[in-house]
């Protein structure tokens, strides 16, 4: 005789199978607050745009996994671009594998008035609760050949990604050639939720 697999009320006595599966929720929000340059940005305007990356079982639940900012010129300090760009999404998995990433991505106009990339960066979300401060070094790819690069110079047009989210996995971007100048600050604060049921522990968590 078979077990049966529902209740006299018609429910399933091992529980609903849709809620069967365990997440948990990591909630990131803060901002990015500024892009610095030794020697001034090659720009006289920039905007930054943004992008959530995470592993395959990761799912956005709120927020948005992309954003541009407002154009921005240096103020006071020809150092520093202030954006001031609110950051916040919340997402949920099954396991850690993938930890979200925000990759940046920096435009401008050149000496010629054109639209040129004008660095990249990735940073990983905390784990801890507590508000962090990251700089992330700004990098920009380099032409493979003294030709290209010459017409670069000259042009004032950088070297540009077709998709920059690859730069959150190490294995699409072997040999990637950049040069580094500036850097953006960025400050997050990170709250995890579920994790003690699924056995994780990694500093602060509220269940």
């Amino acid at each position: 005789m078979k077990e049966p697999t529902r209740g006299d009320d018609g429910h399933n006595p091992r529980g609903n199978t849709g809620e069967s599966e365990s997440y948990f929720h990591l909630a990131v929000s803060g901002q990015l607050e500024s892009a610095y340059f030794p020697m001034g940005p090659d720009s006289g305007a920039l905007f930054c745009r943004y992008d959530v990356v995470a592993g395959p079982d990761w799912e956005l639940v709120s927020g948005m996994r992309s954003g541009i900012t407002q154009s921005a010129k240096p103020e006071g300090d020809y150092r520093t671009v202030v954006f001031n760009m609110p950051l916040e999404f919340t997402m949920k998995s099954t396991n850690p594998y993938g930890w979200p990433q925000i990759v940046f991505s920096m435009y401008g106009n050149n000496l010629w008035n054109v639209e040129t990339n004008q660095g990249y960066a990735r940073i990983h979300c905390p784990l801890m609760g507590t508000k962090r401060t990251m700089r992330a070094p700004l990098f920009v790819p380099k032409f493979s050949n003294i030709w290209s690069a010459a017409m670069s110079w000259i042009t004032g047009v950088n070297p540009e990604m077709r998709d920059p989210k690859i730069l959150a996995d190490g294995s699409k971007h072997k040999g990637l050639a950049t040069e580094s100048y500036g850097e953006l600050v960025v400050t997050l604060q990170a709250i995890s939720r579920g994790c003690n049921k699924m056995a994780l522990d990694w500093g602060q968590s509220y269940d």
